[in-house]
């Protein structure tokens, strides 16, 4: 029921939102319209739903706004005995082992959506494809026919995968379904680290016997030289998120140089323009491997040994200040989730949430 002072001025309704924005003038007595109580109503619901907006704002924008430093990192790790797959924070805490299996279990790799990690393992007596889900769950092989195959690279609709296969000194793609299998490039020396690009239309990969780095179109199957005519020896390339520059290991060609030279203790970070211009020497202390970028681009992951054992740091793709966030046991093969995810547990401000089991759209 509304209420008024006794010189009848102003009226107030039994909602204290009411209060802001009822006023009467000062006249005898009388009774709210219909219309003016519906009036009351809108106002006051719309304030409460602008409260409601700004408390939860408060609460959830922090925790987008610190999706770079959550998203989770998947890596292959030694130190419970074995090679097992681990998920991490992307700034290193919260290290948790996903495999927890006898077996060697390495190589892993996020799906395009982060919901299944694709990743190689030797549970069957061949090293070969397995997904599982981001928590670990649902271990299942991809092919019906076991055979040794390594090195996995998702399309990036996350419908096929690209991978080698060492005996047979090739480069193979698949469905993600295990059918469908089908030759795309020879490689030497079996290892090949191909690296599907964001824009689904090439596959970068090793070519160690030149010490180069190939693209296939993977529409007219051209291969193109990556950096041709420059002195580089380079390996393992990985694609920014936008697809328009490449980071890798290298190491260049040292001037008057003849003869034979080692270069896998010698490689450093680089990073280029996908058309080879704007060439960046971004860790120039060795050894370096196996780069990986963050989803906004604006960090690489990569291996690096400490005391001769493989550890995993960050750098930012601009200025170059390393960071290490492993430390115990050997820490390699990593993979950087390509969109930014919730923490791998929960934080203060997502205790209720269990990353892994919350699906992104």
């Amino acid at each position: 029921m509304p209420l008024y002072r006794p010189n009848g001025a102003e009226a107030f309704s039994s909602s204290p939102f009411a209060n802001f924005f009822i006023r009467i003038a000062p006249i005898s007595l009388r009774t709210i319209t219909a219309s003016e109580v519906l009036l009351m109503k809108y106002f006051a619901s719309t304030l409460f739903s602008a409260i409601i907006l700004v408390l939860l704002c408060q609460h959830l924008c922090p925790i987008f706004a610190n999706a770079a430093t959550t998203a989770p990192i998947v890596f292959t790790s030694t130190r419970d005995g074995n090679q097992e797959i681990y998920v991490m924070n992307s700034n290193g805490t919260r290290e948790i082992n996903l495999t927890r299996n006898r077996a060697a279990d390495l190589d892993p790799t996020w799906s395009p959506d982060g919901e299944q990690i694709l990743f190689v393992s030797n549970r069957d007596g061949v090293r070969d494809l397995y997904l599982m889900d981001a928590d670990g769950d649902n271990v299942q092989r991809v092919f019906q026919r076991s055979g040794h195959r390594e090195q996995p690279t998702w399309s990036p609709d996350g419908k096929m995968i690209a991978y080698a296969v060492p005996e047979e000194n090739a480069i193979m793609v698949a469905s993600i379904t295990g059918h469908s299998e089908k030759h795309l490039a020879w490689i030497d020396w079996g290892r090949a680290n191909p690296a599907w690009s964001p824009d689904g239309s090439e596959i970068a990969y090793d070519w160690k016997g030149g010490g180069k780095i190939r693209l296939i179109n993977l529409n007219t199957d051209s291969i193109r030289v990556f950096l041709e005519g420059r002195r580089f020896v380079m390996w393992q390339p990985t694609w920014s998120p936008t697809g328009d520059k490449l980071a890798f290991a290298a190491l260049k060609w040292p001037k008057n140089h003849v003869g034979p030279l080692r270069v896998d203790d010698k490689l450093t970070l680089y990073v280029a323009d996908r058309d080879g211009a704007g060439v960046k020497h971004l860790v120039k202390e060795p050894i370096v491997n196996h780069p990986t970028w963050s989803s906004d681009g604006s960090e690489i992951l990569y291996e690096k040994r400490v005391d001769n054992r493989r550890q995993l740091f960050k750098v930012d793709s601009e200025r170059g200040k390393p960071r290490q966030l492993t430390r115990s046991g050997e820490n390699y093969l990593a993979d950087w989730i390509n969109s930014p995810g919730l923490p791998v547990e929960p934080t203060n401000a997502t205790s209720t949430t269990v990353w892994g089991k919350m699906k992104q759209q």
